[in-house]
C-alpha cells in the first residue's frame, strides 16, 4: 500500500485541553464495536461511568450527549478514557480525528479536517507551496476495482489543478478560474467516454501561453457582475451544527452588495485551501464520474470563506472561520450530499463560481 499526505501531516498534535475548541462537541460520536466491547469490561467507577454513558438507537452506539458535549468530556476539556489509559482506550472515531483517509485501489491518502484548530494552523501558516509526501509498505499488489482508465485521468487533473493553484505568478481569481475551465473540459472527455485523453488535456493546461490564451476566453465571462446571494443561500438552508455559524452567516448577508475580494495578505492561505480541497474531494469522481461538480465544490468553499472572514484582520482569525466552516460544511454528511447535488443538477454552475471570482 502507499500513503499519501501533506507535508506538514507529522508535525501535527493534539493540543488536548489547550485547545481552543474541542472535537467533543457539537456531533454524535459512534462507538464502532471493538471499542464496545472495550468498555463493556472496563473495570472501576470509571468503566461505570462510560457504560452509563453510551446510548444505542437504531442499530449504532454512541456517547450520549449534554449541551452539545459528550457527557464525558470533563471541565479541563480532556477525555477521562484518554487520560486514564491513554490514546489507545479511545473509540476508532476519536482515536483518528481529525484524520481522514481515502482508498484508491493500492493508495491511501491522508488527510487533517480543517475543523481541527491545530490542523487549520498548520495548513494555514504553511507559507511554501504543499507538498505530497508518498510512502510505501512494500505489501503486495491487491487487485482492485478501479477504473484503469478512469482513476489515472483523474489524478493527471488534480495534479495540474493543485500546479495552476500554486502558480503564484498568477492572481488567486485567475487560478480558480483556469482549474474551473479545466475541470469543465475533463467532464466534457469523461461524459464521451474519452478518458485516455483527460492526461493530454491536462498537461495542456500547464502551459503558460495555453493558459493565457484561456484566461482570454474566459474574460467576457468575469466581466460581468456576480453576487455572493446565491451561495449565502446554499449555506443558509444547510443543517448548521452551532448558533455560532448562523451568527457569522447573518452577518455576511448582503443580495445586492458585491463579493469580498481576494486579498493579497492572504493569497498564500487561499492557495492551501485550494490544494487542501482538491486534494481531499477531487478524486472521489472514481465513483461516480463527475469530476466537474466535485472541483466546483471545492471553488464553493473557497469563495464562501472569502465571503465569510472579510473582516478577518490576521491568519488566526482567518483560521478560526475555516476551523467552523470546515465543521459545519465538511463534516456533515447531508450538507456534502446538498452541495453534490446542486452541482450535479446544474443549480449552481461553473460559469456563476467563475463570475464571483473577481469583484
Amino acid at each position: 500500500m502507499k500513503y499519501v499526505q501533506f507535508d506538514y501531516v507529522n508535525k501535527f498534535s493534539c493540543l488536548a485541553g489547550k485547545c481552543p475548541d474541542t472535537c467533543c462537541k457539537d456531533w454524535q460520536i459512534i462507538l464502532d464495536e471493538d471499542a464496545i466491547a472495550r468498555y463493556a469490561s472496563l473495570p472501576g467507577e470509571l468503566g461505570e461511568q462510560v457504560r452509563a454513558a453510551m446510548l444505542t438507537e437504531n442499530g449504532e452506539t454512541r456517547f450520549r450527549e449534554r449541551g452539545g458535549n459528550c457527557v464525558l468530556l470533563r471541565d479541563d476539556g480532556l477525555c477521562p478514557l484518554q487520560a486514564a489509559y491513554g490514546a489507545e482506550m479511545l473509540c476508532r472515531t476519536c482515536f483518528t480525528h481529525p484524520r481522514f483517509t481515502e482508498e484508491y485501489g493500492q493508495t491511501a491518502e491522508l488527510t487533517l479536517s480543517a475543523s481541527c484548530p491545530e490542523a487549520a494552523r498548520l495548513l494555514l501558516e504553511h507559507d511554501a507551496p504543499l507538498t505530497l509526501t508518498e510512502t510505501d509498505d512494500g505489501g503486495p499488489v491487491i487487485p482492485n476495482e478501479l477504473d484503469p482508465a478512469l482513476y489515472p485521468a483523474l489524478l493527471a487533473a488534480r495534479t495540474a489543478s493543485i500546479r495552476l493553484a500554486q502558480d503564484r505568478a498568477r492572481p488567486v481569481a485567475d487560478r480558480l478560474a483556469l482549474i474551473l475551465l479545466l475541470a469543465r473540459r475533463v467532464q466534457r472527455l469523461l461524459d464521451e467516454g474519452r478518458d485516455e485523453l483527460v492526461p493530454v488535456l491536462a498537461r495542456r493546461f500547464l502551459g503558460k501561453q495555453y493558459q493565457d490564451r484561456s484566461l482570454v476566453r474566459l474574460a467576457r465571462l468575469r466581466s460581468r457582475s456576480g453576487r455572493f446571494f446565491p451561495c449565502w443561500m446554499v449555506l443558509n438552508n444547510m443543517e448548521h451544527l452551532t448558533r455560532r455559524f448562523g451568527v457569522m452567516l447573518d452577518a455576511a448577508v448582503g443580495q445586492d452588495a458585491p463579493p469580498a475580494p481576494f486579498r493579497d495578505a492572504f493569497s498564500v492561505q487561499y492557495e492551501n485551501l485550494t490544494v487542501y480541497f482538491l486534494f481531499r474531494y477531487a478524486l472521489k469522481a472514481v465513483n461516480d464520474r463527475q469530476y466537474l461538480a466535485r472541483v466546483e465544490q471545492c471553488v464553493f468553499h473557497l469563495l464562501c470563506l472569502r465571503e465569510l472572514s472579510a473582516d478577518a484582520a490576521t491568519v488566526q482569525e482567518l483560521t478560526e472561520v475555516v476551523s467552523l466552516y470546515s465543521k459545519e460544511v465538511e463534516h456533515s454528511e447531508d450538507n456534502q450530499a446538498l452541495l453534490l447535488k446542486l452541482f450535479r443538477r446544474g443549480t449552481l454552475r461553473w460559469q456563476y463560481l467563475a463570475l464571483i471570482l473577481d469583484f
